[in-house]
């Protein structure tokens, strides 16, 4: 059965075209949010004397039993798409009154309003999960707030920062993510519903009431770019997109820092898979997993970006093609932050392997810094400093390694006190400005950080 079906009566059923051009395999998932727009519709055609009170009746407990079939797991592959199905099924129930319900309506707004209804549902339930994932940075953060660790540049070891600086690195992108997708469901959060195919209705429906009713803050202005628009879906991917690429960089870290090679992390059992040939595995699957996520979030966004790009004005079939990238695209972020949540609440710190991974040449700067301080120029400290790791490499020595009078053939500013350059904890309290790895900064940084996470 075909809403349109009365428009080509002597067309003949074909499996492949049929199959072709449905939807219902891709936008069932917003059945929920069809039902709920379509009573507010009905109740709008009431009050326009479109509908009687007894009709409205009947299609509000015929929708209450549709979604109840629905829900059920009743098998929709006959019908084109979701709004289709919800309106041919209360027809089923109620008879002839479940057909007046599309009067003045058309799929093409019926479908932004939808998606719109449900970004505003999921939406607010990712940035919970990003609080949740802030508060288990926090709570990393606060326990390991003495501990030092080497910090990279190039995958090069550079200098040594807290591991509570390292980690709240983390919570800033979180942020931005929370930002981001707020300023986006301020664009989401505008009614379509009420717009017609392109031109508007001739039935006169109250478009604020139904804002009011439907709980969204503005109306849409133009029809026709209404039921074209879909940037409202591909500014949310492409947000989505850029978490899951933050988030990537710490699997990536988190890989990286768990392996023999380096050991900053253990992974735990419950976070670490084998394999199927090497018994002694310990591989990070997960975060491997979470590493490809915005790889198939580009996807999507670049799937739909091209399928909208240089569409004729109004609504185009190939519009059809929004409902993978926006589902899978939402479901698979939840997910993503769910696990890399869960991964977090077991992350193992290995702090004897970092309290002996001492480096002298993450000092290099360090000494720098102190000749600076003795009144050297900058630059000419640098180079000084250069040649002396040079010198150390050719000899097989460590920084701290080389005498006071070794030091002074380089330059004679040099004094016993230099000996104190070579301890990570005083390394990063030497640091002074705001943002830095000093454990003031840091614990100022968390501090500000609890204010933003319950936000």
């Amino acid at each position: 059965m075909k809403v349109w079906e009365k428009r080509f009566p002597t067309r003949k059923e074909n499996p492949l075209l049929e199959a072709f051009n449905a939807s219902i395999e891709q936008d069932r998932f917003l059945y929920q949010e069809e039902i709920r727009a379509s009573l507010a519709y009905a109740q709008a055609l009431q009050r326009a004397a479109f509908l009687t009170k007894e009709e409205l009746r009947e299609i509000r407990a015929g929708l209450k039993t549709v979604k109840k079939r629905i829900e059920a797991g009743e098998n929709l592959s006959r019908f084109e798409d979701i709004h289709s199905a919800v309106e041919l099924m209360l027809t089923q129930e109620i008879g002839e009154g479940g057909k007046k319900l599309h009067s003045g309506r058309s799929r093409n707004e019926q479908v932004v309003t939808d998606e719109r209804m449900y970004l505003k549902e999921k939406l607010p339930r990712i940035i919970d999960l990003l609080k949740i994932n802030q508060r288990s940075v926090i709570r990393l953060a606060e326990e390991n707030a003495d501990i030092v660790m080497p910090a990279y540049t190039h995958l090069q070891r550079a200098q040594y920062v807290l591991f509570s600086h390292y980690i709240m690195s983390l919570f800033w992108p979180l942020e931005r993510a929370k930002s981001r997708l707020k300023d986006a469901l301020e664009r989401i959060d505008s009614l379509s519903l009420g717009v017609g195919a392109l031109a508007g209705s001739t039935v006169p429906i109250n478009r604020e009431w139904l804002r009011k009713t439907l709980g969204f803050s503005s109306i849409t202005e133009n029809s026709m770019d209404t039921v074209s628009d879909r940037s409202f879906i591909l500014e949310t991917l492409f947000v989505l997109a850029l978490l899951l690429l933050d988030l990537s960089r710490f699997a990536e870290d988190f890989v990286i820092f768990s392996s023999r090679e380096f050991g900053f992390l253990a992974l735990d059992d419950s976070i670490a898979t084998s394999s199927s040939l090497m018994p002694q595995k310990k591989n990070p699957d997960f975060f491997e997993l979470i590493r490809a996520g915005p790889g198939r979030l580009f996807g999507y966004m670049s799937s739909l970006f091209i399928t909208v790009k240089g569409l004729p004005s109004t609504y185009n079939k190939d519009l059809q093609q929004d409902k993978i990238p926006l589902h899978q695209g939402i479901e698979e972020t939840i997910q993503i932050l769910k696990v890399f949540n869960y991964a977090l609440t077991k992350f193992m710190l290995n702090k004897e392997k970092l309290a002996c991974e001492s480096d002298s040449f993450l000092f290099a700067t360090d000494l720098v810094d102190y000749l600076v301080r003795k009144g050297l120029s900058f630059r000419k400290a640098h180079g000084l400093v250069g040649e002396i790791v040079r010198y150390a490499e050719e000899k097989g020595l460590a920084l701290n390694a080389l005498g006071i009078d070794e030091l002074r053939r380089f330059d004679p500013s040099f004094g016993e006190d230099v000996c104190e350059v070579f301890d990570p904890l005083r390394s990063v309290k030497m640091k002074k400005t705001y943002g830095s790895t000093h454990p003031g900064q840091v614990k100022a940084q968390i501090a500000k950080a609890k204010k933003s996470a319950v936000r």
